[in-house]
């Protein structure tokens, strides 16, 4: 199972996080929760840790610097930020340190829900890719022990799978952001797409974020919001038939992810335009 760490200095949002989850679906333990930071960072230094769900803003040190430490441990552990503050600041950092997502409180237990479903598909997919690296690796290994075995050639065949692979994995992600582009004004899933593309949706979000560095929901909602702001420059439509337009059934929620994106509302964003 995956180990995750939870940190907030508020007992009660720490306590819902650790009891409310249905961690077992998800193939996760929580090996801890913690309300201190400090304690935390210790804690840090010494566990393996899969995944660290952590507030950013508590006393005597953020989230962000123990996601920083965390970081430094072990480059491949997945971070959850949750904030009380729609601050685009805290917002900025957190996605220059690659963090999986970025909630805001009162916490929605389906949304960490569905942003631990997306660290878990990626570290299924680090586990499945390390598999496949140890088997090519004893399998050369093998092969390289025998004294009629043609090594070289060998590795020159993994070599050359490796490189047309890559040029296939570019191709499809090009591909996929075309597509994300096109039905930009619909319900957009990874698994809608993995359907449209005939590949699991497990493996296509791990191959889009190798390709772009963004998980496949990043994007899109990147993608949507580029488009928001394009509208509201260039067009006279109301505030809510932008957000239909990009896909935004709910007005509320698209509000507020334009304004942790881009620090301003959308009205705000037209005023100045």
């Amino acid at each position: 199972m995956y180990n995750v760490l939870l940190v907030d200095d508020e007992d009660l949002d720490l306590e819902a996080l650790r009891r409310f989850i249905p961690w077992d679906q998800l193939n996760m333990q929580v090996v801890s929760a913690m309300n201190s930071a400090i304690t935390a960072a210790k804690y840090i230094s010494q566990a393996e840790l899969d995944v660290l769900i952590t507030d950013i803003r508590m006393p005597q040190m953020s989230g962000l610097e123990l996601a920083k430490l965390a970081q430094e441990r072990n480059k491949s552990v997945r971070i959850i930020f949750i904030s009380g503050y729609e601050d685009f600041t805290y917002a900025k950092q957190a996605l220059s340190l690659n963090a999986c997502s970025y909630i805001l409180k009162p916490v929605n237990d389906d949304e960490v829900y569905e942003a631990l479903s997306k660290v878990k598909e990626l570290l299924d997919h680090e586990q499945s890719q390390k598999k496949t690296e140890k088997a090519y690796l004893e399998m050369v290994q093998s092969l390289g022990s025998t004294p009629t075995s043609p090594l070289s050639e060998i590795k020159q065949d993994l070599t050359d799978y490796d490189k047309k692979q890559y040029k296939k994995n570019q191709k499809l992600a090009q591909e996929i952001i075309a597509y994300i582009h096109t039905h930009i004004h619909e319900v957009i899933t990874l698994r809608n797409a993995a359907n449209a593309f005939s590949y699991t949706p497990n493996y296509l979000g791990f191959m889009f974020r190798e390709e772009t560095g963004v998980t496949f929901t990043d994007y899109v909602i990147q993608a949507r919001l580029l488009k928001a702001q394009e509208l509201l420059t260039d067009t006279n439509l109301k505030i809510y038939e932008i957000a239909d337009k990009v896909g935004y059934r709910n007005l509320n929620y698209f509000s507020k992810q334009f304004k942790i994106s881009f620090g301003i509302s959308p009205l705000e964003f037209r005023r100045q335009s």
